[in-house]
């Protein structure tokens, strides 16, 4: 009897709905305040970019440049959702001024909803970015420099060791080894010595880079997501080797702050300043209703230790593949470097590296021609609506976009797919206006809060292989450092592979 009463109740549900569903189709096709915007067929659906990156396994943002030569500088990318091709536009909706909140839809994918990276709120982010920006100021950093001096040091020995024996170096992994050593040290003052690691294969190297094309596929199914991050430690650990190392990064970030929480005096025991030194004074929380939770503590960890170990290697392995495919570049910035640093036992001061033109015009372009963050950074327009590339964008509207647009522009930057270091050592005035268009730690008051540390990193390694080394690459051709877009890009395995020979003066 009550299998009779059941099946016309799920019946009835059922239709409800499919009702439901038919009605949001039809709303998000005509009646939506967006829906007046130009955007491919079924954009509405909000499967759109899902089919794009996930079952053709299309970078979106070449789908985006494809969509603007059709439909024009303003698109419907998504049922809520507009991109921008006009570069001026990037700096209206990453400006300053604009303290406009972010689209958590794309954010919580990485599971660090309570930091500085995943708040979604202006307010949020800007008290935890207050408390932990003096970390990571450029004074801190110049003070700090020994720190990234001793772990380039490090890998230095480990380059000329692989020299040695005959062997290449995977110059990726190498530089992102590199770059995990300063983060753990500068924000945890921990040293996980991922430059000594066989092949520069550290766990959490691999873990990281193995977890970037994930993010594809999670951002558009969110239970796979809870599933995968409400898996305990254990079972993680077994489902798969770069899984368990991420989730091994994990406890050792947690157990570390749950030692603080426990003992704050053993913070005094640390060689270097950490972010918890900040995150757990309660007279610099006092305005945020007191001291972080161990969730936040443990977000705030994760966003700046995988903000900042890939995108400086990333960069500056880029960056040394175009220098080598232009002899007179790299001849000129080895002039310049043998010039400034004569003893090669005494390695230059940062302050005095920032003063060399040619290696800072170098380190610009690498950020330039790097896809950094290539996909859009998704912003939503408050209440009273805006404009944007003049027209009216309704309240509410999800805005973005990418980066791409703007280092990619050839209104800005002429013969924008060269590398050219030159465009940035125009007369003042010229060089001047190119600066506002090199938005590579994005804009805004949610920009990236380490890029002095960021910039640190790739004065000294520049410096460092070009004036230490010989670098000559081991057969690897432009295809090899193709990249895929996950939140940050996954390269081709092969990635960039070089000879590293130790110059003598």
């Amino acid at each position: 009897m009550a299998t009779i009463t059941l099946i016309p109740l799920l019946g009835t549900l059922l239709l409800i709905y499919s009702l439901h569903k038919l009605w949001t189709f039809f709303y998000n096709a005509f009646l939506h305040p967006v829906a007046k915007f130009p955007g491919p067929p079924y954009v509405w659906t909000d499967w759109y970019q899902c089919y794009n990156d996930v079952y053709l396994s299309r970078n979106w943002t070449d789908v985006l440049k494809e969509l603007h030569e059709k439909y024009g500088d303003v698109v419907r990318v998504g049922a809520n959702e507009l991109h921008f091709s006009r570069p001026s536009v990037y700096n209206e909706i990453y400006s300053p001024s604009r303290r406009w909140d972010k689209d958590a839809t794309l954010y919580r994918v990485f599971n660090q909803d309570e930091s500085s990276f995943g708040f979604p709120t202006y307010r949020e982010a800007k008290a935890r970015k207050d408390i932990l920006a003096p970390l990571f100021s450029h004074r801190a950093t110049c003070e700090m420099q020994g720190v990234v001096k001793n772990h380039l040091d490090r890998l230095c020995t480990a380059l000329r060791k692989r020299h040695a024996a005959g062997q290449s170096s995977d110059m990726l992994f190498a530089l992102r080894s590199f770059s995990l050593d300063c983060i753990t040290t500068y924000c945890f003052a921990q040293d996980v010595h991922a430059s000594e690691a066989e092949e520069f294969r550290h766990p959490i190297v691999e873990a990281m880079d193995a977890a970037v094309p994930a993010v594809r596929v999670l951002q558009y199914f969110e239970p796979l997501r809870k599933v995968v991050f409400g898996m305990p430690p254990w079972l993680g650990k077994l489902t798969d080797p770069n899984t368990g190392a991420r989730v091994a990064l994990q406890e050792m970030l947690l157990k570390q702050v749950k030692e603080y929480v426990q003992n704050p005096k053993s913070m005094h025991e640390t060689s270097t300043p950490t972010i918890y030194h900040r995150l757990l004074d309660p007279e610099l929380n006092r305005e945020t209703g007191g001291v972080p939770s161990l969730k936040s503590l443990r977000d705030e960890a994760l966003s700046l230790f995988f903000g900042g170990a890939e995108s400086s290697g990333n960069v500056s392995m880029l960056g040394t593949w175009h220098i080598l495919q232009t002899p007179a570049i790299e001849t000129r910035l080895r002039e310049e470097l043998r010039q400034a640093w004569s003893d090669l036992a005494t390695m230059p001061q940062l302050e005095d590296l920032e003063k060399l033109p040619y290696l800072t015009a170098i380190i610009k372009e690498s950020l330039r021609i790097s896809p950094s963050v290539p996909v859009p950074l998704p912003r939503v327009v408050p209440p009273q609506g805006t404009t944007l590339s003049g027209q009216q964008i309704p309240g509410g509207t999800v805005v973005g976009m990418s980066l791409r647009f703007v280092h990619e522009s050839e209104e800005i930057f002429h013969d924008a797919k060269t590398f050219d270091p030159e465009r940035w050592l125009q007369p003042d005035a010229a060089a001047a206006s190119l600066e506002k268009w090199l938005v590579a730690f994005s804009k805004g008051p949610r920009n990236c809060i380490g890029q002095n540390l960021a910039m640190c990193e790739l004065y000294m390694a520049f410096a460092a292989l070009f004036r230490r080394f010989e670098v000559v690459l081991d057969g690897t051709r432009a295809e090899d450092l193709s990249w895929t877009e996950g939140f940050l890009p996954f390269f081709n395995p092969r990635h960039m592979r070089a000879f590293c020979r130790p110059v003598e003066a």
